[in-house]
């Protein structure tokens, strides 16, 4: 059971009627900037020595000048060493003032603190599973929200409103590290903040709906897409006549399975057939996305991203995504939406994709809270079935935002009052078996062929590196060879025990277009030519850098982040050892508009 110390921040805030200007906390000078770029770098700690130590068996100047060694040495990589708090009173609308915008200062101001509810346990079903009695009481709640105006802020247009403002490009953030920069912009994605605050945003967004019917037991049923019979669209969701439909989802996916690996080499459409749902391809694909999102990132930041940070020297920040918002999360926002349909978003640019696929209208749709009640589910499973520790960061404890709550009363609510479900007075239906835990990936290659052709090559001379800044086009695999690995010998836990020190690979600038659905994946030791083969499925696969679009940056603005993945079981599975020296990572572009500016490296983390 997650503990009051764990890691997980998010704040959340319901909006009010929209007001004709936004008021600003922040000092209102900007400098005219003709691009911004918002930076997240990984803490983990690099050692030119521990690298060249780790070439066991062959020198270092066998190997040649490795360009990660060289941006390692040049790159005065800048970590974040502490999180930042962030409270409502550090976020600001933008100056435009045009819906959505949060509650006023002095409305935020008179917010009550959270106190736990003593409301009976909420028991949340499978949408594909849930009873006749909470389908009914759900659409009745539904309809009631869609009913009310859109200034009372439990309506519908107005809880959509909030994952809009919170994602698009509505607030700035005026925290102390901010506080040389004209304007930070804010998004609760690419951090730490990811999970909690949508899980405080789900949570009222339910309190708000069993209030409208009278009833305190109402649960949100959850979109279980992580069990076979729930990879496809509830059929509750699929009756135009019903106030949980959304016209804007992708009609060719209305009647198939989910794809948790969407974007791959192609949208494969398959018909889902509930009777059949145990044994075919797709889903033996979702499964190991999953097992690979789960259970090879143990750790918080590799799980649920890394620390919210406001700013490094030159640039501005956010944070890292985790495997849960970055996996499946992503895959069901882009399967949902309607490629067909379009929006503008706070940028004033056009994007297709609403309403899931874009991040501005995904609230929306009312498949989105059953959406993120299952990411949240995902959450709960990591910090209790499978042991998992949170973060115990005072920063990210105290994040703090205010919503409202169904009476309606503005709340300011924690992230350490957020980190245990029972204590929130709910629960998960946990009839459909968890089979991802047991969905390991198999090497597509026979075990220690790759490692044995990897370490002729070392000896033989390196392939020719490709140059940094790299841009990715899709079906054009990129192979970086021989990037060294420290030896696993120097992961001994230090003296009075602690947590064991993990093999990561980290890409610690990303350059994308926020407005664009952007991914690659990342292969260890696998031809490139056969790489795009190399998915979830196999062991070869270390992992992926996806997002979603959004459109809260201005014109020509791009967003860096970094990537860091887990490389331990990866290793092991295909048959790598300290005695390999290096291994060869290939980089398989899946969507255009992505720049990677350094190599990528491999390093020992102790956290």
């Amino acid at each position: 059971m997650a503990t009051p110390s764990a890691r997980a921040s998010c704040p959340l805030l319901l909006l009010p009627s929209p007001p004709p200007a936004c008021p600003s906390i922040l000092a209102t000078k900007r400098t005219q900037r003709r691009r911004r770029i918002l930076s997240c770098r990984a803490a983990v700690r690099f050692d030119r020595r521990d690298v060249l130590a780790g070439l066991t068996g062959v020198a270092a100047g066998e190997l040649g000048a490795h360009p990660g060694l060289a941006a390692a040495e040049d790159a005065s990589v800048v970590s974040c060493p502490r999180g930042e708090t962030v409270t409502d009173k550090l976020l600001a609308c933008q100056e435009a003032g045009q819906k959505p915008c949060p509650p006023t200062p002095a409305a935020t101001a008179a917010a009550v603190d959270f106190t736990p509810p003593t409301s009976p346990m909420r028991v949340r079903q499978p949408a594909h599973l849930a009873d006749a009695e909470t389908v009914k009481k759900y659409r009745q709640a539904l309809a009631a929200m869609r009913a009310l105006p859109d200034s009372d802020p439990r309506s519908f247009a107005s809880q959509a409103a909030i994952h809009q403002a919170y994602c698009d490009g509505h607030y700035r953030y005026g925290g102390p590290a901010a506080a040389s920069k004209d304007d930070a912009p804010f998004d609760v994605h690419f951090s730490w903040i990811f999970a909690p605050w949508h899980r405080m945003y789900i949570y009222f967004y339910e309190r708000i709906l069993g209030g409208l019917i009278g009833d305190d037991a109402f649960a949100l049923p959850y979109w279980n897409w992580d069990a076979p019979a729930g990879m496809a669209m509830p059929a509750i969701f699929k009756d135009a006549g019903s106030p949980l439909y959304d016209a804007n989802r992708d009609p060719a996916h209305l009647g198939a399975y989910v794809n948790l690996d969407i974007l791959n080499t192609g949208d494969t459409v398959i018909p889902f057939d509930p009777q059949a749902v145990q044994n075919n391809q797709v889903v033996q694909n979702n499964l190991c996305t999953l097992y690979v999102q789960m259970m090879r990132n143990k750790k918080a930041q590799d799980f649920l991203g890394d620390k919210f940070c406001a700013e490094y020297p030159s640039t501005v920040s956010s944070g890292t995504s985790g495997s849960l918002e970055s996996m499946a999360h992503t895959s069901v926002h882009i399967w949902a939406g309607d490629p067909g349909s379009s929006t503008v978003g706070n940028d004033g640019q056009e994007h297709t994709g609403a309403d899931m696929g874009f991040l501005g209208t995904a609230g929306r749709d009312p498949v989105f809270y059953s959406h993120h009640a299952n990411v949240d589910r995902l959450w709960h499973l990591w910090a209790t079935k499978l042991g998992r520790s949170n973060f115990d960061d005072p920063e990210w404890l105290d994040t703090s935002f205010v919503f409202y709550d169904e009476k309606p009363q503005l709340v300011r609510v924690r992230v350490r009052d957020v980190l245990d479900a029972a204590a929130l007075r709910y629960s998960y239906d946990d009839r459909e078996p968890l089979r991802w835990m047991d969905a390991r990936p198999t090497p597509l290659l026979p075990k220690g062929t790759a490692a044995a052709t990897t370490r002729r090559s070392l000896l033989r001379g390196a392939a020719p590196a490709p140059a940094f800044p790299l841009t990715l086009t899709p079906g054009q695999s990129v192979e970086v060879p021989s990037v060294p690995m420290p030896p696993r010998a120097q992961k001994t836990p230090a003296a009075g025990g602690g947590t064991q020190p993990d093999t990561v690979l980290v890409f610690d600038r990303i350059e994308f277009e926020p407005g664009r659905s952007g991914k690659f994946d990342v292969v260890i030791n696998v031809p490139p030519e056969q790489a795009a083969a190399a998915g979830p499925r196999y062991s070869e696969y270390a992992g992926s850098f996806a997002t979603l679009p959004r459109g809260g940056n201005r014109s020509g603005e791009t967003a860096v982040v970094a990537l860091v993945l887990p490389l331990d079981e990866v290793l092991a599975d295909i048959g790598v050892g300290d005695e390999d020296g290096a291994v060869n990572v290939v980089i398989v572009p899946r969507t255009q508009g992505i720049k990677i500016i350094r190599p990528p490296r491999i390093e020992i983390r102790e956290r």
